[in-house]
């Protein structure tokens, strides 16, 4: 296996462990233990790491080494206001552009997404650690599919790299019993609502609608936020 595919291959391995929790915010990334876990040498483990801190999901600090990002009020805000000023536009510009075949991937994702909300409603004691990787992971395949859509590639750039650290910050939230059947039902219907909108090409309500799912994010994150500072004071 070439250089490139080992350091692709510790890229989404390290990845994973970032948003599953199994690498916590604060934790120190060794090289000797990834590598060890993954059967190769330090270079593709370095030159991931170099990867995940161009995207903000990783810090490197000089003498000390590498660390999961840990993610303050602050700079979850500014990943909301970066996110309402582009995402909005972006689910517009895909209604006008998206082919037949990107609608088709959207409704897969969302059969997929409601066949794993289905799941969770069905169990007494709700969602698992394995629900809550796979919902994270088709909220961000769905979103990446209509940002693809937009034809913009610098906006998709744009909304992709915040959309990682939104999507990093949402796993480290951690618990799967974030996952209420109330949050399951509302984000499938809301999220059903939005690929009937972009099929029937509808740009002015696609828009709408995404500002609205951004601002009720922003406001359920933050308070998650609060309330688990004021735990720990």
């Amino acid at each position: 296996m070439s250089t490139v595919s080992l350091s692709e291959k510790a890229y989404h391995h390290i990845r994973r462990q970032v948003f599953a929790g199994e690498l916590a915010p604060g934790d120190r990334l060794v090289n000797r233990t990834l590598a060890t876990e993954l059967g190769t040498s330090f270079i593709p483990v370095r030159e991931a790491i170099s990867r995940l801190a161009s995207e903000g999901l990783v810090e490197q600090v000089a003498g000390a080494g590498a660390f999961v990002r840990t993610f303050d009020r602050q700079e979850i805000s500014e990943i909301y206001d970066v996110r309402e000023l582009f995402e909005p536009y972006a689910a517009a510009q895909a209604a006008r552009f998206m082919t037949d075949h990107e609608i088709s991937e959207l409704e897969s994702l969302l059969k997929e997404w409601e066949t794993v909300g289905e799941t969770i409603l069905s169990r007494k004691r709700g969602a698992t650690e394995v629900d809550l990787d796979r919902w994270l992971d088709l909220n961000e395949r769905f979103h990446e599919v209509m940002i693809r859509a937009s034809r913009n590639h610098m906006l998709s750039k744009i909304t992709k790299d915040v959309n990682v650290l939104s999507q990093c910050f949402a796993a480290h939230r951690g618990s799967p019993r974030l996952l209420s059947g109330e949050t399951v039902k509302s984000t499938l219907a809301s999220h059903r609502k939005l690929y009937e909108l972009l099929a029937d090409r509808d740009a002015t309500r696609a828009e709408a609608l995404v500002r609205d799912q951004l601002s009720f994010g922003r406001e359920s994150v933050l308070d998650f936020f609060d309330q688990n500072r004021n735990r720990s004071i």
